[in-house]
């Protein structure tokens, strides 16, 4: 009896220790369970803070390259419109009779290797380092990974253009025009005046009018700018659509603050 007894009460005392030890396994295990949710929650903000630091970063950048990218569509298109205004006087009896003067125009085309180059070192970052991965939303991600291949397009242009610059353009002009006078009608410099003053030998450009590679030289210039400008103008809607994406997904940041003080960067 005394036996049975002691059975019983062993039994009741080994439960209660399991209940105690299983209630103590899961609290240990819930314990794990809010560290790793907070452990994640924390890698998570970290992620997030990460994300919004090169992102506004990129908006900035983005910024600066749009202003070298106008000023290069302004310059090429200055370029076309050159051309468009001589190419209206060229003829076998070519006489000059614009309100213009053809020297300032004949600068704009032999000057004309103007092309965007796009301020990278955010971009290259978010790409190289895999913190492309960082970006949450798909568009986002999507066009901020498709600019490095929109950059090869206009860069190959621009290649083939200042190409043409050095191996048609310039030695037509040599002999043809008198490329110092050309200087004193653009100021294309921020720190230092182009004109050169203006040359002591008589000339006239009329003979340049009467030639017919002049017509060929300028078509071709002109299509090739357009070209560029083309190019120009897709990745400006990448540049815009980057930024609005950006803007929409931090609205309390101030983006007019943020882009003070921008660099253009290099244009020539």
């Amino acid at each position: 009896m005394r036996y049975l007894r002691f059975k019983h009460l062993t039994s009741i005392k080994a439960k209660k220790y399991l209940r105690y030890a299983f209630g103590e396994v899961l609290l240990v295990v819930i314990g794990i369970l809010i560290a790793l949710q907070v452990n994640n929650w924390n890698e998570k903000r970290k992620e997030q803070l990460e994300e919004k630091k090169i992102l506004l970063s990129l908006h900035n950048e983005i910024s600066s390259s749009l202003l070298n990218c106008n000023l290069v569509i302004e310059k090429k298109q200055d370029v076309i419109n050159s051309a468009q205004e001589i190419l209206s006087f060229t003829s076998p009896n070519g006489i000059w009779k614009s309100k213009y003067k053809l020297d300032s125009l004949i600068f704009h085309v032999t000057n004309s290797g103007w092309r965007h180059v796009p301020q990278e070192g955010v971009l290259n970052e978010l790409i190289n380092s895999g913190k492309l991965s960082l970006v949450s939303e798909n568009i986002l991600k999507t066009q901020i990974s498709s600019l490095p291949k929109a950059y090869s397009q206009m860069i190959e242009n621009d290649r083939i253009n200042r190409l043409n610059i050095e191996v048609n353009i310039l030695p037509f002009f040599y002999g043809k025009s008198i490329l110092r006078d050309a200087s004193n009608y653009v100021e294309v410099f921020k720190f230092s005046e182009t004109p050169l003053g203006f040359t002591k030998f008589n000339y006239s450009n009329d003979e340049l009018l009467k030639n017919p590679k002049l017509e060929d030289i300028l078509s071709y210039q002109s299509t090739y700018h357009k070209y560029g400008i083309e190019f120009l103008e897709k990745i400006k809607i990448k540049y815009n659509l980057i930024q609005r994406l950006i803007e929409e997904k931090y609205p309390n940041v101030d983006f007019n603050e943020l882009d003070k003080d921008l660099d253009r960067g290099v244009w020539n």
